[in-house]
């Protein structure tokens, strides 16, 4: 394993957002915008330029100062894409066949050595946004897709991104009206954070009303929500989002 190359998460001084502190993400971003469509990653491409993710992470790992949740997000990505090329040749049939992929597996960042778990739960515990949950990729199918492009840093930048990928998620696969269970069936990550969204909103309808933005969908799931449908959690494809 490639250990000198992980990155750090400084959890005890997770600071706020802030435009004046700009981590250069061109490397990852130029990986990102070539190599990712339709939310999905050519981890292949990305293999072979992995001089590129490398140089990435070697000045991720050296990071300080003000580091705020864009920072983050792009590092658990940029990890999470890197860690699996790393397990092997070929990408593992499922994310979840590699031991300790999320909570045991230690990568190194700013002078700390820390999981991918780490990493989330210290920006779940620091802003309480549930938005996060559709920005942070954890390399399978059934995850938010893969955004082709670095996460911006500055807070008004990434607000809008946050929601622009949240609505996206639910406009599309991430929620389904079933009338003949009369189920809203929604993504696995409300059922697993399911109190980051009830802390938002105060229930995952509510979440769900707000940002679903498509008007036919929106109509829909307000009609469901009225008919007091039961709220069911979707199967998980832990299958690699690989093109």
């Amino acid at each position: 394993m490639r250990l000198a190359r992980f990155l750090a998460l400084a959890l005890a001084t997770l600071a706020p957002v802030s435009s004046a502190f700009a981590f250069d993400h061109s490397k990852l971003d130029a990986l990102l915008k070539a190599h990712v469509s339709g939310g999905k990653v050519d981890y292949e491409a990305v293999r072979a330029k992995q001089a590129d993710l490398d140089a990435y992470l070697a000045s991720v790992s050296a990071a300080s100062g003000d580091l705020g949740m864009g920072f983050y997000i792009n590092v658990y990505n940029a990890i999470v894409i890197d860690a699996l090329l790393d397990s092997g040749a070929a990408l593992p049939a499922n994310v979840t066949d590699l031991k300790g992929f999320f909570d045991a597996k230690k990568y190194k960042v700013a002078g700390r050595d820390v999981t991918l778990n780490d990493i989330e739960n210290g920006v779940r515990t620091k802003y309480k946004d549930a938005r996060i949950h559709f920005a942070f990729n954890c390399g399978a199918k059934s995850c938010p897709p893969q955004r082709a492009g670095a996460w911006p840093e500055d807070q008004a930048g990434l607000s809008a991104a946050l929601d622009s990928a949240t609505k996206a998620f639910f406009n599309g696969s991430g929620l389904k009206i079933d009338d003949a269970k009369k189920e809203i069936q929604v993504t696995k990550l409300m059922e697993w954070y399911g109190q980051d969204f009830k802390d938002n909103t105060g229930t995952l309808e509510a979440y769900l009303l707000k940002y679903t933005s498509d008007a036919t969908k929106a109509a829909q799931l307000k009609a469901a929500v009225d008919g007091k449908y039961t709220v069911a959690f979707l199967n998980y494809n832990w299958n690699p989002n690989k093109k």
